[in-house]
């Protein structure tokens, strides 16, 4: 998602997806040589991640709504003993006319091999990853989405949005107001917190721990394993075909509904 640097804040004017009134090719040479962890910055721009099995490759255009502004736009990378950081930022601040969006940001697609290990740190930019070896990713007000992921996904996630189509396991640590969904998780999943965003996880083979779940709803669907739930406060519970067991060990003024539990329920009443 783009975010437009305003003077005006009474009319607020949001530029599209596509806006790129002026453009500037980039490129980079990634250092590879030794690498496992790549870390990339995302920051206010979009980055599009793939597998490749030939050359890694990283290339970028540069959007802006006044050529001024392509100075302010950097790309970068830094080497830290096994881990590469490569970094999208914008750097200065636009001066456009009042009621006129300004706009500058980064378009990045890179082509990685498939046995490295990905952090994502996005902040209000868009990511997406498909065939790695494993992701971690912090995400702002961003979105990202993971798609065919060999191994672990590790994800917090603030009011951004995120979805996952096929990971080894997912351990989510946190959701702030935003909303996650996962489907083919070939191992378990683990939840930390869920506050007021909504939770979504279908065709998993292991099982589903959750520790807490806030003003948000959680719709489980089709586990092979079994589903264990902390505490329930405001928000409410759906799951539908599991294999093993349901146990949820504490409910405040939530509800949960089930079907399809092959195993032991064990639900107790309001506290």
């Amino acid at each position: 998602m783009k975010r437009l640097a305003l003077l005006a804040v009474l009319l607020p004017v949001a530029a599209s997806a596509a806006d790129c009134e002026f453009n500037e090719p980039r490129s980079l040479a990634l250092d590879l040589e030794g690498v496992r962890v790549v870390r990339f910055e995302v920051n206010q721009n979009d980055l599009r991640l793939g597998a490749t099995t030939g050359a890694a490759g990283l290339t970028a255009r540069a959007c802006a709504s006044d050529p001024d502004y392509f100075p302010q736009l950097v790309l970068e990378q830094r080497r830290s003993g096994d881990t590469l950081l490569v970094r999208a930022e914008r750097r200065g601040v636009s001066s456009g006319i009042f009621f006129k969006p300004t706009y500058a940001y980064l378009e990045v697609k890179a082509q990685l091999p498939a046995g490295l290990d990905i952090e994502l740190d996005v902040g209000s930019g868009d990511a997406w990853a498909s065939g790695m070896k494993s992701v971690r990713a912090e995400v702002g007000s961003g979105d990202i989405e993971l798609r065919d992921i060999a191994g672990l996904v590790r994800a917090s996630v603030g009011s951004g949005d995120v979805t996952v189509e096929g990971a080894g396991e997912l351990d989510l640590r946190s959701v702030g107001s935003g909303d996650f969904e996962a489907s083919d998780i070939r191992g378990p999943v683990r939840i930390g917190s869920v506050g007021s965003g909504d939770l979504t996880l279908a065709n998993v083979k292991g099982d589903v721990d959750v520790d807490e779940i806030g003003s948000g709803d959680l719709d489980v669907s089709r586990v092979d394993g079994s589903v264990r739930i902390g505490r329930i406060n405001s928000g409410d519970a759906g799951v539908r075909d599991v294999g093993g067991d349901l146990v949820v060990r504490r409910i405040g003024s939530g509800d949960v509904s089930h079907r399809g539990v092959r195993g032991r329920v064990d639900v107790p009443s309001e506290d």
